[in-house]
Parts: structure tokens; sequence; C-alpha cells
């Protein structure tokens, strides 16, 4: 086919990939991926002691289907669903039990490349569930810890041992009447206790049993299958020293990174006044002027796409924000607020991804923002936190499998606004939500030919939702801490 063709093709696959990068509110290191979710049923044998018994369970979670190295992926709304037949719940399980709840231990063997690790997903949690004529069906869930590759290739996630830890409540049993002193019943006018009468039911302790269960098969079932994908790195030297590599599987989550020291002085920049309130009647204005620092992670959504990134990946040399502390103060009776400069200047992004399933793409996005206005207040004891500003978003430097893709030097959206906001105080940190919408592209390809609209078309339009978790501020000379992700 004609070249014009395959350069069109190449500049939608980079279109639709680069919207990983397109959503920070500080720069991403993260990875995009179609998340899927899938569902698996397999016969393991369950043991309570010397009893066995086949029972199926189903495994369902989301799965992200890309990444690249060195980015913590996870598997999302995980359940775990063991169906115990009438049959199961006889031999296992103490007569009379009428409800189950408990929590379940999952071990998961993740192979990339002839290597393999054991990943322990604890925690999942079953709220009561009651016996039946069908069986019994409880639902275990919980967040699973994320798993981090060192090097590209397919990665197989295969379910093994299963550990149940139930508790049992009994079926009440009414009890007996109390007998009267001249016989096993009162008479006829007669009082009974006030705490026992025909109809009171005696408490039963709940009881605990372990259930070891193992894949029936040779194998457990496979849960997901992950592609992860580094396309322009270069190939590690054979010579590499082996102590400097990272694990080429790490199960949980990866040790968080360092930031610098808070400079000494504050920031240059002014507050935006129209991000201001109206201060309340009689309110006093004041200055504090302080440097601080702060760290902010989590995930943006590409609404277009319906996935999920990583931003500003708090494993992979986060960012700070530089902030002029209380450049203006409000004071009113039960009323204080705090609004602040800050400022974001960070490097470029680069990221790895998959486009249409299959194509590697990777791309590199400079964040071009305006002076950040951050409004801290509290009314009695409540405190909400804003923070808006408006910037560019600029992609450069594209690669379609590993060839580059021309975009020239101004390929970048128009001016749009980030805010986002939350209910905690801004000095000790929290979560932030909010929206954007990405304008239209201009300014990109090169030698005549306008790739503005492609871009436009596949990444530009609202509803693209934000999660930030917001740390705890640094003074100047300190470091800030970086914050764990938060909760998609």
């Amino acid at each position: 086919m004609g070249g014009a063709f395959d350069r069109r093709g190449a500049a939608i696959a980079a279109a639709l990939g680069v919207s990983a990068l397109l959503l920070g509110l500080v720069p991403a290191s993260g990875t995009i991926a179609r998340d899927r979710e899938t569902g698996v049923q397999a016969i393991y044998d369950c043991a309570a002691g010397s009893v066995h018994r086949p029972v199926t369970v189903g495994f369902t979670g989301v799965h992200p289907t890309g990444g690249r190295p060195g980015q913590p992926l996870r598997t999302e709304r995980f359940t775990v669903r063991p169906e115990l037949t009438p049959d199961a719940v006889a031999a296992l399980l103490p007569p009379g039990t009428a409800e189950v709840s408990g929590t379940a231990r999952l071990a998961v063997e993740v192979a990339q490349n002839g290597a393999s690790a054991r990943a322990d997903w604890a925690g999942l949690v079953a709220p009561a569930a009651a016996t039946g004529a069908d069986g019994l069906r409880p639902v275990f869930a919980g967040e699973v810890p994320p798993i981090t590759l060192g090097s590209p290739g397919e990665v197989t996630l295969v379910a093994g041992e299963l550990t149940l830890m139930l508790q049992m409540t009994p079926t009440p049993t009414p009890a007996p009447a109390p007998a009267s002193p001249s016989g096993p019943a009162s008479a006829p006018g007669t009082s009974q206790s006030p705490s026992l009468s025909a109809t009171t039911q005696l408490p039963v302790p709940a009881a605990l049993l372990e259930l070891h269960c193992l894949p029936a098969g040779a194998t457990g079932p496979r849960l997901a299958v992950w592609t992860v994908t580094e396309p322009s790195a270069p190939a590690p030297s054979a010579t590499a020293d082996t102590r400097t590599r990272k694990p080429a599987i790490q199960v949980g989550p990866a040790p968080l990174a360092t930031v610098p020291v808070c400079p000494a002085d504050p920031p240059a920049g002014e507050l935006d006044p129209s991000r201001l309130p109206k201060p309340p009647p009689g309110a006093v204005e004041g200055h504090l002027g302080a440097s601080l620092c702060v760290v902010a992670v989590g995930y943006a959504t590409v609404h277009k796409l319906g996935s999920a990134m990583v931003v500003n990946d708090p494993h992979d040399s986060p960012g700070p924000m530089h902030l002029d502390l209380g450049k203006r103060t409000v004071s009113a009776p039960d009323y204080d607020e705090s609004d602040s400069v800050g400022l974001l200047r960070f490097p470029d992004a680069r990221s790895t991804f998959l486009t249409f399933g299959f194509q590697p793409t990777s791309a590199s996005v400079s964040f071009e923002p305006e002076p950040v206005t951050v409004v801290n207040i509290r009314r009695g004891e409540t405190f909400t936190t804003t923070i808006a500003y408006r910037q560019h978003l600029r992609i450069h430097d594209v690669r379609v499998n590993g060839v580059p893709l021309d975009v020239g030097p101004r390929c970048r959206t128009g001016p749009f606004d980030t805010v986002l906001s939350g209910a905690y105080n801004f000095l000790t940190g929290g979560v932030l939500d909010g929206e954007i919408a990405i304008p239209p592209f201009a300014g990109c390809g090169s030698r005549g030919e306008d790739l503005s609209p492609l871009f436009t078309a596949a990444l530009s339009g609202p509803g693209n939702a934000v999660r930030i978790r917001q740390g705890q501020l640094a003074g100047a000379g300190s470091a800030p801490p970086v914050p764990e992700l938060p909760r998609r």
C-alpha cells in the first residue's frame, strides 16, 4: 500500500496510545492498558481434616491486558466464589451450620520468560452467607497486591492453593421452659423469669474451620495473561552487572521513591483571583508565606478508551509541587482559609503501552502548567481543599513499534482547566477527585501533513476522571513523603 496509508495508520495508533499520558495532575510514568474483566471456574479438592470433597471455585477480576517493565500492575475487583453442594456442606461443615463468613487466601503463580514467583493474595473477606437447599455460596472479595515485571514478555497468572478460614454460626435452638417448684412446668397464672421464656433462643458460639483446597487438575486455572512491552528500550548487555538489575518478577508493593528536599525560598507566582472564594463578612485577610513541598499521586481515566493510568508513579521518580503556603490567609469566627501558590515544574514523562491490543507505542509528554492555586478552608470541624490551574499538554518523541513518528515540536492542546477537590486538611493530605476536558490538538505533524485532527478525534473530550492522593507537606530543607496510590 502507499506511504500515506501507512503513515496515517501509524498516526492513529500513536494517537490512541498517547492518550495514556494526557490526564496528569503531575507527570505520569505509568502505563495504560485496556482493563478486561474475566472469569474462570475450576474444580478444587477441599479438605477439613481427613474429609475431602470436590468444590467448584469461580474467580473473577478486572485484569490489565498490558504494561511496561517497572510499572506496578494490579488486578481490581477480585473475587473468589466457592460453590459448596449440599453434600459438601454436610461433609465439611459441622451439623446445624446456618451461616458462614470468613476470609480467603489464594496462592497465585506469576510466570514470565522462564521465571516465576508466588504472589500471596490474602485478606479476601466474605460477608455472612446462609446455607440452604442448594448448599453454600460465599463470595470473598478484596484488594490484591500489585505485580511488577522487570522485563518485556508475556505474563501468566495461575491460581494455586486456596485456604478458607470460615466462621460458622449454628442455628439457635429454643430454650426449655423453666421448671416450677411443684413440677416441670409452671402452673397457670404463675410468672416465669423475664429473661427466659419458651421462645427464647439460646446463644450459640460461632466456630472456626479451616478448609484447605488444592486444584483437582495437574495445574490450577489460568486467571489472566498480560503483555509487557518496551520496544524502544535497548537490550540488556550480557556483561551487565546482575547485582544492579531489578527482580524479574516482584510481587507486592514496590518501594516508594524519594524526592529532593524542599527549597528554602518560596516559589514565585500569583494567586488566580477567579479561584478564590468571597471572604465571609467581617473577615480579616493576612499573609503567611512559607516554602513547603508536597507529592501527589493517583490515577486518571481516559473516557474515550475506558482505561486508567497511574499519575506521578510513586515508585518511579515522582515530582513534588513547590508551594508558597498561605500567600493569602482569611480569618473569621469559626472560619479559616489559607490560599497558596504551587509550581509544577517536572521533567517529561515517558510511557510504553499497546494500541489496538497489539501495537507497541511509546511517547513523551511535556506538561506546561500555569501556577496552581490551592484553597484550604476550615469551617468548624470540616476541611475542604481545592486545587486549580490551567495547562497545555505537548506530545513528542512518538514511536510506533519502535519507528519514529514525527509530530513536530508544537503538537499540543489548547489551555484547559484542571480542578480537583477533597474533604481533608491540606496540611495532612488526603484524596482529591475531579474531571478534566481535553481540548483539541493543534500544530501536530510535519512536512505539510496535519495530524492534529487524528489526535483530537482520538483524545479530546470531557468526562476524564482523575483521583489523586496528596501526601503530607514538608518544610524547607526536608523531603516531602511520597504517598501510596489511592484506591480506584
